[in-house]
């Protein structure tokens, strides 16, 4: 039997479509491949072991491995068994009801009384307007897969009464255990499976221990129940669960009506590597608007950068860029010297049904921007990880984790010197202090500008100043000043505003105010722009083409006759997929978690430090990953370089 899960129930949810289309190994699915969803799954492997701790006595129904189909009915029967006893805890407890079927994360008996746990590693903070748990669109799905069990359970078993709840990281509780997020080992099963293996067996005391807390959402899930609550506006709450199994039960595609933005994020579409493969996407275009494969290379809204007229579109049944008039955008804004969002967009829309692909700049105004930066230039990129399980006792939830640092300089002559990086792969180790000193004494080299590629550094750095405030280390005073110095405040700061007198220049915005490449399809992602400017700069074409050691540039991790242009079919090859694989000498003797085979995006560059802590590795696979690290970490600054070296071209022809 075809049976409706909990994750098939949300991925209806999201679009009644897709049930058509999951699971068939016909389609591409770009979410199996997703690096943040690998590395956000096994931080939630460890949230479970946490959360399983707060109930010793608890029993696990185990997933064994069976030859054929999935066994429902041995899980169904064993948790059936269980239930008998009068007060139970069970762990991945299984209910059947007709086609639809559940695994509960805890299940919590006493007589009739059910508690519903469904354990999450998202976290929340009671009283905050953007971290409460409350119905909106960071919560309405884990909400929705609540209701869904709850309702299964009392089919089931129309005797319980179920409460349900949500376990999740706690952003206003301290553990009191040392090295907590090292308790809990990421493993290879006998079954090959994704595993834990845990160090320790029991809590304490769970409220001063752990970081999760249970929070009751049966307000929520009545208003779910009732109807009040709908993701799908058309259907009740029970009517989509019956017309979503019956759905998926009789393989049958169900025609829903195609919501823009919701088809902009579609998983079911092919990329290159995946372009033998059927695209559910695709499928769904044909069968709603008639598209064939010349409709699909016509230039669309899914391009357009930072887009907020879905709406309009979806009442319109119109996707397509010749059929979106200028004013549909909304107000374009009379500037001359910066891109407003508005005014960018439609350069992007005219340019795309143009087919013109040489870039807007305007050219007087970002001379005026890069005349004030002073030399040499320094450019910086991080790599952090934000963990749901602290390192140290009295640290709270997902506290930002910066491991890694690369910093290039370009000197005034047009030297390019790799001048320092800082790595720390150490299993428990918390680098924070320590990446921030190293930082310090590198920018400390030299009063030039400092240059970031989007807010993630600056992010970093205001977290990284409250954990310094908090903290009683020597140089506590110098560190702070060096940080407000290099940054400026965020939103939330608790400290007084500032921004620092060598601020860093973002040339994520310096690219969205003054230049547009068609060739970035509208991604302002340096993944995009640096691949886009290889293909369009004549000078960085020329230059980079050539060994390093014939350019003048130093670096600390490829040879020095690295070629960064390099062209395959007479097509410039992505820098970035240039990249040495991670694990080529690997044997298989361990499972590589989410078989990521090289770090070409900060989502894999997550997901590899999360195995240097979480796994148990020798140091040569250690070692294979930190050189790795190292390498896509410095492309990240040159490729800053390149970019600038390419408006620096602009603006002196």
């Amino acid at each position: 039997m075809k049976v409706l899960s909990k994750s098939r129930f949300k991925l209806g949810l999201e679009c009644p479509n897709k049930l058509y289309f999951t699971g068939k190994a016909a389609y591409a699915n770009q979410k199996n491949e997703d690096p943040f969803l690998i590395a956000l799954a096994s931080g939630g492997f460890q949230v479970e072991e946490l959360a399983k701790l707060h109930y010793p006595e608890g029993i696990l129904i185990e997933d064994k491995k069976s030859e054929g189909s999935y066994d429902y009915n041995t899980k169904v029967n064993q948790t059936n068994k269980l239930l008998l006893q009068e007060n139970v805890v069970i762990f991945e407890a299984a209910f059947q009801y007709e086609n639809l079927f559940i695994r509960v994360d805890i299940l919590e008996k006493k007589g009739n009384q059910i508690n519903l746990i469904e354990v999450k590693s998202k976290s929340f903070q009671k009283g905050h307007p953007k971290k409460e748990v409350k119905y909106n669109a960071d919560w309405k799905f884990y909400l929705f897969d609540v209701a869904f069990q709850k309702y299964v359970i009392e089919k089931a078993f129309p005797e319980f009464k179920v409460t349900p709840f949500l376990m999740l990281a706690d952003k206003d509780k301290s553990t009191t255990i040392e090295g907590l997020n090292q308790l809990f080992r990421v493993t290879k099963t006998v079954d090959n499976r994704t595993g834990i293996r845990s160090k320790i067996t029991k809590l304490e005391n769970p409220a001063q221990e752990s970081v999760l807390s249970k929070v009751d959402i049966t307000d929520l899930v009545d208003n779910i129940e009732s109807g009040k609550y709908r993701i799908l506006k058309e259907y009740a709450f029970e009517d989509a669960i019956h017309l979503f199994a019956k759905t998926y039960e009789e393989d049958r595609y169900f025609d829903y009506k195609l919501n823009f933005q919701v088809c902009k994020g579609c998983e079911f579409k092919t990329t290159e590597e995946t372009k033998h493969l059927k695209s559910g996407f695709n499928e769904c275009f044909a069968k709603k608007l008639g598209w064939n494969e010349d409709d699909f290379n016509e230039p669309n809204a899914f391009e357009i950068w930072d887009f907020r007229k879905w709406s309009m579109l979806n009442e319109a049944g119109k996707v397509k860029l010749k059929e979106i008039a200028d004013e549909d955008f909304g107000d374009k804004i009379q500037v001359f010297d910066k891109m407003p969002r508005v005014n960018r967009q439609l350069i992007q829309k005219h340019k795309a049904l143009e087919n013109n692909l040489k870039p807007e700049v305007l050219k007087r105004a970002l001379k005026a921007e890069m005349d004030t930066w002073r030399f040499p230039l320094n450019f910086i990129d991080f790599e952090t990880s934000m963990v749901a399980l602290p390192f140290y006792a009295g640290q709270k939830p997902y506290e930002q984790v910066a491991f890694q640092f690369s910093h290039h300089m370009l000197m005034e002559d047009g030297r390019i010197v790799h001048a320092n990086e800082y790595i720390n792969l150490n299993p428990g180790e918390f680098p924070n202090v320590e990446f921030v000193r190293a930082l310090k004494k590198a920018l400390e080299q030299n009063q030039g500008s400092i240059f970031r590629f989007s807010h993630h550094e600056n992010t970093v750095l205001n977290q990284i100043l409250e954990q310094i405030q908090d903290s009683n280390i020597q140089d506590k005073e110098e560190l702070f000043a060096f940080i407000q110095q290099i940054t400026k405040a965020k939103e939330d700061t608790p400290f007084p505003a500032w921004k620092g007198n060598r601020c860093m220049i973002d040339l994520c915005q310096v690219i969205k105010d003054y230049y547009y490449n068609p060739l970035t399809k509208g991604s302002n992602s340096i993944k995009a722009v640096l691949p886009a400017v290889f293909e369009t700069s004549q000078l960085v074409i020329d230059k980079y083409s050539q060994p390093l050691a014939a350019i003048n540039i130093t670096s600390k991790n490829f040879e020095s006759n690295k070629v960064w242009v390099t062209k395959e079919n007479g097509k410039v090859v992505d820098p970035y997929k240039s990249l040495p694989k991670t694990h080529k000498d690997h044997d298989d003797s361990f499972e590589l978690i989410g078989e990521m085979e090289e770090i070409n995006n900060g989502g894999a560059a997550l997901t590899a430090y999360g195995r240097t802590q979480y796994t148990d590795m020798d140091e040569r696979e250690r070692e294979e990953i930190k050189k790795s690290l190292l390498k896509y970490c410095e492309l990240d600054t040159l490729a800053m370089v390149m970019i600038y070296e390419h408006l620096k071209e602009i603006t002196e022809t």
